[in-house]
C-alpha cells in the first residue's frame, strides 16, 4: 500500500504503521501491525476504494499456520466484493473465494488435471488459514455492511453529545470461534451424533477456528469408497509444503482426524449485518491479539484519551496504550476509520 507512514513508531515490534486520507472525503484510515515474536507476522489488512461508487472496503485477516492464506484472501476477497454491486452478495462471495482456494489445490492433485506451475503456492494457501472481517461503507449514504468470518472484531464508537472527544461504544460484532457457545451449538447441529468435535475448547483439540478461509484439511471430503484414501493423499500433498520446523500433518494423521466423519467442519460463510454511521463515528477493526488484552469498552476509553491528546494515528495510540499495560502475545492488527480535517489528497 502506497500510503503515508508514521515515522515515530518507537517500538520495533510495530512492523507497520500507516495513516492516510480517503479521496474525496473527510475520513482518515489509521493502521498498525504488531508482531511480538521473531517469526513473520501472519496478519494482513486491506483498503479498497471505488471512486465511481464512493465505496470503501476495509478488511482485517488473522492468519494462522502461515501467512499464505491471509495474503491471498486480503488481495482477492476485497476486489471480488468491490466488483459486486450489491453488498447482499457478500456471504456468497466469501464462500466462492474459499471454494477457489480448495479447488486450486485439489485440481493440482487430480488425475483429471495437469498439475499447475503454482501447485506449491496453492497447497500453502489451502493448508494455512485465516479469518476475515470486512467493513463495506457507502460514503454517500454512510450505510455500511459488515461481514465477519472468525474472531476479528469490529466496533463502532459514537462521540458523546456532551463531550465530542469522548468515544462511546455503540456497536460491536460477535466473535465466532470454538470458544463461542453459539458456534459450538451450530457445528454440533450440523454434525449430529458426533461427540468428539470439540476437545479442550478447540476443534478436534487442534484449532480455534470454526469460520475462515483455507484450513483445507478440515474441509476436504472423506466419504465414499475411496474417500479416506483420497483424503490421506491430499494431506500428504499439503504436508509436503509444510515448514521444515513443524511436524507435518500426515505424521499426526490419527490425532488430527480421529473424529473426522462429515466435513467440512470449518466454513467461510460470514455473519453479516447492516449499520448506519453518523457524523463523528469511529470504526475500529482488529484481530484477536488486541481483544485478548482489552475489551471494546476499555478500548473506548483508550480512544477517548487519544482524541483528547490529538493523536496523529489512533491505531498507533491504541497499540502503544495496550503495550504499556499488557503487551499482546499474538500478532495484532488494528485498522481505524475516523473523521479528519486535512487537505484532500489521494489514499493508497
Amino acid at each position: 500500500m502506497n500510503n503515508r507512514p508514521v515515522s515515530d513508531t518507537r517500538d520495533p515490534r510495530i512492523v507497520e504503521c500507516r495513516s492516510f486520507p480517503i479521496e474525496g472525503s473527510q475520513y482518515l484510515v489509521d493502521a498498525v501491525r504488531y508482531q511480538p515474536t521473531d517469526r513473520p507476522i501472519e496478519d494482513r489488512w486491506s483498503f479498497n476504494f471505488d471512486p465511481h461508487t464512493n465505496r470503501v472496503v476495509l478488511g482485517v485477516y488473522d492468519g494462522h499456520g502461515g501467512s499464505e492464506t491471509a495474503e491471498f484472501v486480503s488481495t482477492v476477497l476485497p476486489a471480488a466484493l468491490i466488483a459486486q454491486s450489491s453488498p447482499s452478495a457478500h456471504a456468497q462471495t466469501f464462500q466462492d473465494v474459499d471454494a477457489k482456494i480448495i479447488k486450486n489445490f485439489t485440481n493440482d492433485h487430480s488425475v483429471f488435471h495437469r498439475r499447475s506451475d503454482q501447485w506449491v503456492d496453492n497447497a500453502k494457501v489451502a493448508k494455512a488459514g485465516c479469518t476475515a472481517l470486512i467493513f463495506d461503507l457507502d460514503l454517500k449514504t454512510m450505510a455500511a455492511n459488515v461481514a465477519n468470518a472468525g474472531d476479528c472484531r469490529l466496533a463502532v464508537f459514537h462521540g458523546d453529545t456532551g463531550n465530542p472527544e469522548r468515544a462511546v461504544l455503540s456497536y460491536e460484532t460477535t466473535d465466532l470461534n470454538a470458544k463461542s457457545v453459539s458456534e459450538q451449538a451450530k457445528v454440533k447441529n450440523e454434525h449430529p451424533g458426533e461427540d468428539m468435535i470439540f476437545v479442550s475448547g478447540r476443534l478436534f483439540g487442534r484449532v480455534m477456528s470454526t469460520r475462515g478461509f483455507g484450513d483445507a484439511y478440515y474441509k476436504l471430503p472423506c466419504q465414499g469408497l475411496m474417500g479416506k484414501f483420497t483424503h490421506k493423499k491430499l494431506i500428504d500433498a499439503m504436508s509436503a509444503v509444510e515448514n521444515p520446523s513443524k511436524v507435518p500433518i500426515n505424521q499426526q494423521y490419527d490425532s488430527y482426524f480421529y473424529g473426522y466423519l462429515t466435513p467440512p467442519y470449518i466454513e467461510a460463510r460470514p455473519e453479516t449485518s447492516s449499520i448506519h454511521l453518523t457524523v463523528g463515528d469511529i470504526v475500529l477493526l482488529a484481530s484477536d491479539g488486541l481483544w485478548d488484552r482489552v475489551s471494546t469498552r476499555e478500548t473506548a476509553d483508550i480512544l477517548s484519551a487519544g482524541l483528547i491528546n490529538g493523536a496523529e494515528n489512533l491505531a498507533l495510540h491504541v497499540i502503544n496504550s495496550v503495550i504499556s499495560k499488557c503487551p499482546p502475545g499474538d500478532d495484532t492488527t488494528i485498522v481505524i476509520l475516523r473523521p479528519g480535517m486535512i487537505p484532500d489528497v489521494k489514499g493508497p
